[in-house]
């Protein structure tokens, strides 16, 4: 058994476990996309591109990319994409012993290149998280 240890959290997998509710449940987000993506649209897949820490908190700088088979409608990527933007950017979260302090959208929602059936828009946000003991 190893003692404690004071590390940042994992903010991939912290998101894509706190986005699951909202793009439909296990199998539905992600750091990478699935080989059958069209078969578990929508799909939201959360990826850390960097950022900074200092003694205390991390800055992370996380994509995160909305798929589903269409743009618009209740159901289509451009409307999960802003019901994330305002989940994120709403209160503090906490999963576990992970706190998110505080998330920034530094890139808004918007249409990216993928493939012809599968609609994809993304953004870029900063997320402010702390050191927690981990086991």
């Amino acid at each position: 058994m190893t003692a404690p240890w004071s590390r940042f959290p994992d903010v991939q997998r912290a998101l894509a476990a706190l986005l699951e509710p909202l793009a439909g449940g296990a199998g539905h987000t992600g750091a990478q996309t699935p080989e059958n993506l069209q078969q578990v649209l929508p799909f939201i897949r959360v990826y850390r591109r960097g950022g900074s820490s200092d003694r205390f908190n991390d800055y992370a700088s996380v994509e995160v990319d909305v798929f589903a088979a269409t743009y618009g409608g209740d159901s289509g990527a451009e409307a999960l994409s802003e019901r994330v933007r305002q989940f994120l950017t709403g209160q503090p979260h906490a999963i576990g012993p992970v706190v998110l302090d505080r998330i920034t959208c530094t890139s808004a929602p918007a249409e990216r290149p993928w493939a012809p059936d599968v609609r994809r828009i993304g953004a870029t946000y900063q997320v402010v998280s702390r050191r927690y003991a981990a086991s």
